[in-house]
């Protein structure tokens, strides 16, 4: 008799320790997604600093003239601002600021240093990112 109600209390409790697992690890889990998404979203935005900085100066520097450098890199911003900013969360519009090193910026061997800074829409992240060019030295100005 004995037996029975003690196979009974087994049959009882089947399941139990899945229900226990999901109550104590789910506490556990969910600060690591929170944390695992805030490390995406930083890298992220990091990714797109650099990348927008390293196009811009590349624009800049292949230009064919001085006067032609202000559309281009307009051109590239709002490129950026209608397909790859939204989808990744980055405010409009974003900071530019380009340096050069000779005057005029299009002549040859002359240095085009871009500091780009971006604003995360989501949680307020910022990144910056820094990309130097070199104009070619064979370039007639």
């Amino acid at each position: 008799m004995k037996i029975n109600k003690i196979s009974k209390l087994i049959k009882d409790e089947e399941g139990s320790a899945i229900i226990e697992f999901i109550i104590l690890a789910l506490p556990l889990f969910i600060p690591l997604v929170i944390y695992l998404t805030s490390v995406n979203s930083s890298a992220q935005i990091q990714y797109e600093a650099r990348n927008f900085a390293r196009q811009i100066a590349r624009v800049y520097v292949t230009s064919p003239s001085q006067e032609s450098t202000t559309s281009r890199v307009a051109a590239l911003v709002d490129a950026f601002s209608k397909n790859s900013f939204p989808e990744n969360g980055i405010d409009l519009p974003p900071t530019v600021q380009i340096s050069c090193s000779m005057n005029p910026c299009i002549s040859p061997n002359s240095r085009v240093v871009v500091e780009v800074v971006l604003t995360s829409t989501k949680n307020r992240n910022s990144a910056r990112a820094k990309a130097i060019q070199t104009v070619d030295s064979w370039r007639n100005s």
